[in-house]
Formats: C-alpha cells, sequence, structure tokens
C-alpha cells in the first residue's frame, strides 16, 4: 500500500505491515499451489504445516518448553475467563479485580463457584492496580487470575506475581516483552490487541492442570480436549492462525520479545513525555506511574470540547483510534507491537502542537 495511517485503537488493532502482506498474498495463491490458504482443510498438509511451526515459534518467542500446551481456540478472552472456571473452580478461585476487564472475569466465575476478590481498586475509579502488600489471598486456591495489562484503564502489573497456580489474561500485552510463562499455569489471550485478528485466542496451558480439570458441558470448552485434538476438535479458524503465524515470524525476525520490549519502552516514553511536559494540559490516568501501561496510554484534556476536537484534528492528521473507552472517556492510544516509533513520534509531536494552541 502507498499510505497506511496511524491506527491507535484498542483492539482490533494495527498489525505489522509486512505480516498483512504476506498474508494477503497467501490468502489468493499460498507456496504457489493456485490456491488460498483459506482455501485449504484444516486437516489436510498445507494446514498442519502451518500450525506446527506457529506452535514451534510461539514456544521459541515465550521460552516456554514441553511442560505447557499451546492452544489455538476460536473466541476471545470473554469466552476464556469464562471456561477456565467452568474447567478449573472447584473450591475457591482468587482474582485480582484492577479493571474492567479483570472485574469482568471475576463476575464470570461467580456465577460457577466461590470467588475470594484479593484486592480492588474500583473505589478510585481503577487508577491502579492494589499492591501486593494489600492482597488478602486464599490458602490452597484452585488458581489466582490476574489481568497483567488493563486496556481500558492503561496501567499494568510492572512484575507479574508468583503463585503455584497462576492464571493471567495477557490479552493486550502478549508478546510485547518476555513472559514468565513457565511459572504460570494457563496464559491466554485474544489475538486482536497485539497478535492477530479478532476471534482468536492464544492460550499456553500448564498440562499438570489437566488432571485437576472438572467435566464441562462439551470439549469445545475442555482445555484438555482442545490440547489433545491439536485445536481441532471443531474446525480453527485457520486463516486467523495463518496470520499469527506471520505475526510470530515478523516478532521473531524482529529479535524476539526482549527486542520488542525496548522499542516499546522507546514508543511508550514518547507519549507519556508529552503528558508530563504538557504543564498540566494533559492528565495521566494511572496515579502510580511505575504501572504505567507500556500498550495503552490514557490521559485526559481540561474539557470534553477539547478532547472532541483533539480526537477530530488528529484523524485529520492520520492518527486514528484516540478516543477512551466509553465507560472512562478521555484519550487512550494503543501503541501495540506493529505501531511503528514514527507513529509515537507523530502523536507526540500533535500533542505538543496542540496543547501549545489550546493551552
Amino acid at each position: 500500500m502507498s499510505h497506511r495511517i496511524f491506527n491507535f485503537s484498542a483492539g482490533p488493532a494495527m498489525l505489522p505491515t509486512e505480516a498483512l502482506e504476506k498474508s494477503a498474498a497467501a490468502l489468493l495463491d499460498f507456496q504457489g499451489k493456485g490456491f488460498g490458504i483459506a482455501e485449504v482443510s484444516h486437516r489436510g498438509k498445507e494446514f498442519e504445516g502451518v500450525l506446527e511451526e506457529a506452535t514451534v515459534l510461539c514456544k521459541k518467542l515465550l521460552d516456554v518448553g514441553e511442560s505447557h500446551d499451546v492452544v489455538f481456540l476460536q473466541g476471545g478472552a470473554t469466552q476464556l475467563f469464562t471456561t477456565i472456571p467452568m474447567n478449573f473452580l472447584s473450591g475457591t478461585a482468587d482474582y485480582l479485580v484492577s479493571g474492567e476487564w479483570s472485574k469482568k472475569a471475576a463476575g464470570a466465575a461467580k456465577d460457577l463457584g466461590k470467588v475470594n476478590v484479593v484486592a480492588s481498586t474500583e473505589a478510585s475509579n481503577f487508577d491502579h492496580s492494589a499492591p501486593q502488600s494489600e492482597w488478602k489471598l486464599t490458602d490452597g486456591a484452585d488458581y489466582f487470575h490476574v489481568c497483567t495489562n488493563e486496556t481500558v484503564h492503561g496501567h499494568r502489573l510492572p512484575t507479574w506475581p508468583k503463585h503455584p497456580n497462576l492464571i493471567v489474561d495477557a490479552s493486550s500485552e502478549f508478546m510485547s516483552r518476555p513472559h514468565p510463562i513457565g511459572d504460570c499455569a494457563l496464559v491466554y489471550g485474544g489475538a486482536q490487541k497485539n497478535l492477530g485478528p479478532s476471534g482468536l485466542v492464544l492460550a499456553i496451558v500448564r498440562k499438570d492442570l489437566y488432571p485437576r480439570q472438572k467435566k464441562v458441558p462439551s470439549k469445545l470448552w475442555s482445555f484438555k480436549d482442545q490440547a489433545e485434538n491439536k485445536s481441532m476438535i471443531n474446525t480453527p479458524p485457520t486463516f486467523g492462525v495463518y496470520i499469527l503465524l506471520e505475526v510470530f515470524r515478523w516478532l521473531d525476525a524482529k529479535g524476539g520479545l526482549t527486542a520488542m520490549e525496548q522499542i516499546n519502552e522507546q514508543k511508550a516514553k514518547l507519549i507519556y513525555d508529552a503528558v508530563d511536559n504538557s504543564n498540566g494540559f494533559y492528565t495521566g490516568t494511572v496515579t502510580v506511574k511505575e504501572q504505567r501501561s507500556r500498550m495503552n496510554v490514557t490521559y485526559r484534556l481540561p474539557s470534553e470540547e477539547l478532547t472532541d476536537e483533539f480526537v477530530k484534528t488528529a484523524a485529520k492528521q492520520g492518527m486514528v483510534g484516540l478516543k477512551g473507552y466509553r465507560t472512562v472517556g478521555g484519550i487512550r492510544a494503543s501503541i501495540y507491537n506493529a505501531m511503528p516509533v514514527e507513529g509515537c513520534q507523530a502523536l507526540a509531536s500533535f500533542m505538543t502542537d496542540f496543547a501549545g494552541k489550546k493551552g
């Protein structure tokens, strides 16, 4: 394409141009075979090769071995945080409620069993995540669920907690930095934020969970059965998995997750510096700076009128998707792996110029 704008949408979100171009070519003609990758049988050798390479590359990028399965599922994170308690909540499960999505996850689990909210920052509108010193964990909990990056509110857990059965919703920061997957029981994420298209979920499941799994209404909701059937109890989202493979290839060529973390730190700093150096024109919504997300930068302007003008003016300059989540307002710039440094430079420059004119 001759022109691509900077898309700051929180998801479905910007994908690497290189991965999109290669996926588009494969959609029309896969490996010169005269048919596209979306036209092949999910049980044929062509898709088997895609699935195998995607699994191998995923494990390489995450530095995880045979202790865990890689599962490609249909749906989104909402489906996962509903099926997780269906599989593993027998007694009590602990939940850290730090934002919109972890609150919804805890709510879904309460419909299926006993939930202990170890801490919540809802009273302060989720402007931070409660420190570990405030958590009230349950001895012998079935699992401890956290959302490590709260997409709506713009904060993250700088370090993932340690727990013998840690379950992580990593949707909006998956593969944006190295993750301690080997220390986790289950890590999952909707692909549409940082990895691929909507309708696909990546889950990394520790195999020793399977003996503890409860009977579920259908094998479709069973992590054990999905893993044993190589994510193909029913027809998987084949083209979505192929795009995911191209993103994995792109990440690997970039130097892996350590390299991506360095780039993402640079990108986030550009925008946070524009907030912090605005003499109060922009106000960050996260009260604990150490918790500021590197994926979703959230801030406010002095008025709703200025916020609306900011969004509309930015769009005219090729920067879209900046409006904050519907329940919180303000501005949210989502700068996932695919957002180039140039996009953050452009936004930071626009922010400084806009504040100079309107402040």
